[in-house]
């Protein structure tokens, strides 16, 4: 019986193994043993979730399936988990919680990261990705007049630079 397995923050604790975290941050947040984290970690290498290329390993199609599933499985967890974290992070703002916001969304940023590089979104040695890399409003060629015409009119001017600073622009 694994004390990890069996915990109600499970999905947390593989996350921060999987990402990387020493075993003593991880003993510490959750309240566990040296020994449990080291077990546990045997329990997630017996599911790591496999590339295409490696069924080639498995003799058998049973033997395939069950890797497969094993991969959908921790793919859904980690998924969920960041579910979880993304309405933790709403409540967070909305109650103006920074000290949690900060913690939540830095655990959702890891809980992100893993389930694209599980999904093959991120590859193993990828850091960033490129969303949207749309051009800027100033690279267009309407830019010129608008600010030729704003510049005319001090009061809308003023009122478009407060909005501006209002939404962080």
């Amino acid at each position: 019986m694994c004390l990890c397995c069996e915990h109600p923050q499970r999905t947390a604790i593989d996350l921060c193994i999987v990402s990387g975290q020493s075993e003593r941050h991880v003993e510490r947040q959750f309240g566990l043993t040296k020994g449990a984290v080291g077990r546990h970690k045997k329990c997630l290498r017996a599911a790591v979730p496999i590339k295409p290329a490696a069924v080639l390993a498995y003799p058998t199609g049973e033997q395939v399936a069950i890797a497969e599933r094993v991969s959908q499985s921790i793919i859904k967890r980690v998924s969920s988990l960041a579910d979880v974290l993304e309405q933790q992070a709403t409540e967070c703002a909305s109650d103006k919680d920074r000290r949690n916001m900060t913690t939540t969304a830095t655990a959702l940023l890891k809980a992100l990261e893993l389930n694209a590089r599980l999904t093959g979104e991120l590859s193993p040695n990828q850091t960033n990705i490129q969303v949207n890399n749309l051009p800027s409003m100033r690279d267009s060629p309407e830019w010129s007049i608008f600010i030729r015409i704003v510049e005319r009119h001090p009061q809308v001017k003023a009122e478009l630079a407060a909005a501006l600073q209002e939404s962080g622009l």
